[in-house]
């Protein structure tokens, strides 16, 4: 079998308030990335769900730097209850740290995304086509499907899903282009093979969401799925690199 170029989507750095994980800083990170072959890695940083986001993000670039196989996530909030500053001033900083991609928790953060809820950041976020990362816990179909109707320019990513939430994820794959889904706990038996055979393998982003769960499932479940090298190539890096060359295109 020919060695897979992996890109995780979604990696965490930092501890958990009631967990002790299998790593928490950067050197654990690398050596599960070298155990398993995953060549780079999209983060975010534990802080910025649990206690502060823009402290967070300030965390995870003081971690991280300019290390070449990582690339910051920020998370982010609304701009009314953060101390980022405007929408525009956000954005700019994103710019200067070479931030392309966000990730929100909207439910552990009380807000909702919408437009009236988000200052502008969502129409921001579009116009720079900045990928935007969820967790299935956090959304219900209903609002992904609306923000992805809202918003077509937006890529939207949703992880953490499962088997409970197939149908709606089959319909939000057949009613929207700029769906995707991270693969992280998508550990359903031959359910790569299906989303591939019905919506092809450009809609499916590889994710491990190591240290929180053992990224060997899904590096595994991809190494092993029953599809073509072409569709195995581009779940594992393509996917995630085309959406990431696009910002601010």
């Amino acid at each position: 079998m020919s060695p897979l170029r992996l890109f995780d989507a979604n990696a965490m750095v930092g501890r958990w308030p009631t967990e002790k994980l299998a790593f928490h800083d950067l050197e654990g990170m690398l050596t599960t990335m070298d155990r398993l072959g995953i060549d780079e890695a999209l983060v975010w940083h534990s802080l910025s769900r649990f206690y502060d986001p823009m402290e967070g993000n300030r965390k995870l670039m003081e971690e991280i730097g300019d290390h070449p196989r990582l690339h910051p996530c920020w998370v982010l909030v609304p701009p009314f209850t953060s101390d980022a500053g405007t929408v525009e001033e956000v954005m700019a900083d994103m710019r200067k740290n070479g931030v392309r991609a966000v990730k929100f928790f909207p439910r552990e953060h009380g807000f909702k995304l919408r437009s009236w809820n988000m200052g502008g950041l969502l129409e921001a976020l579009e116009r720079e086509r900045v990928p935007v990362l969820l967790d299935a816990d956090q959304v219900d179909p209903e609002e992904v499907h609306e923000l992805c109707e809202a918003y077509p320019g937006l890529p939207v990513v949703l992880g953490r899903t499962g088997y409970r939430e197939m149908r709606a994820i089959y319909a939000l794959l057949a009613g929207h282009e700029n769906f995707y889904v991270d693969i992280s706990t998508f550990l359903l038996y031959r359910g790569l093979e299906e989303v591939v055979g019905k919506f092809g393998a450009g809609r499916l982003i590889f994710g491990t969401g190591m240290p929180i769960h053992d990224p060997a499932g899904a590096a595994t479940k991809l190494r092993y799925a029953e599809v073509d090298d072409e569709a195995k190539e581009m779940i594992a890096h393509r996917n995630l690199e085309g959406l990431l060359e696009r910002v601010g295109t």
